[in-house]
């Protein structure tokens, strides 16, 4: 007698997927909840989230750098903001509440960044961090500068680098990181091949880079 298993191995596979997607869904139902206990003043709830949410803000506080500011300053900086999160959040809102912490953490950051910004030492790229690395050295090549591209760099630095680029660098920085608009929007506008606007953004990104690394905005 043949036995034939592969039908018994799709459902297995099948019902597996499935108790993936029910944990899932169990994990986001027991953050509503515990946010819904947080929110009316229940502090173990509210601790309960401050562990989950722990490794997101330590990965911010390493992302970013304030002058005077220890790791551990970091850290306390980016658990007040995480706990007012949650006060602020709207339980009805279509955002997840993940990525609503996310930016509103990194949203406070770049608040003490300007607040900081006329103190002369916080403003150098060659400024290092409370890791000892130089702010210089933070910033990636290629794809990884869009990540980071506000979130390591100064206002006013940024501001006098982008003075410096070639006009069509400048126009599509502003337009695709300081306004936010996508490249479909720009290739339209200007005409041209999607492609040729995903060519000009990286172009510019790269120009950008050579300023920073010749240090001529200065």
């Amino acid at each position: 007698m043949i036995c034939d298993f592969k039908n018994d191995a799709v459902i297995d596979k099948h019902h597996e997927i499935e108790i993936y997607r029910d944990y899932d869904l169990l994990k986001i139902s027991k953050l509503e909840v515990l946010l819904e206990r947080a929110k009316i003043g229940d502090s173990s709830a509210a601790e309960e989230i401050c562990r989950r949410f722990n490794g997101m803000v330590v990965n911010i506080c390493r992302s970013i750098y304030i002058n005077g500011y220890t790791m551990e300053d970091m850290l306390q900086e980016g658990r007040v903001s995480l706990i007012k999160s949650i006060n602020s959040y709207d339980l009805n809102s279509k955002y997840p509440f993940p990525a609503y912490a996310k930016g509103a953490v990194t949203k406070n950051f770049y608040y003490q960044i300007r607040s900081n910004v006329k103190k002369v030492s916080c403003c150098s790229i060659y400024s290092s961090n409370a890791e000892g690395k130089l702010f210089i050295d933070m910033i990636p090549s290629n794809e990884n500068i869009e990540e980071n591209f506000i979130k390591n760099q100064q206002q006013v630095q940024l501001g006098k680098a982008i003075k410096r680029l070639s006009p069509k660098d400048k126009n599509i920085i502003i337009w695709y990181y300081i306004k936010g608009k996508n490249l479909k929007e720009y290739a339209v506008k200007k005409k041209i091949a999607y492609r040729t606007a995903v060519y000009r953004k990286n172009r510019a990104l790269h120009n950008l880079r050579k300023l920073f690394k010749a240090n001529l905005w200065l």
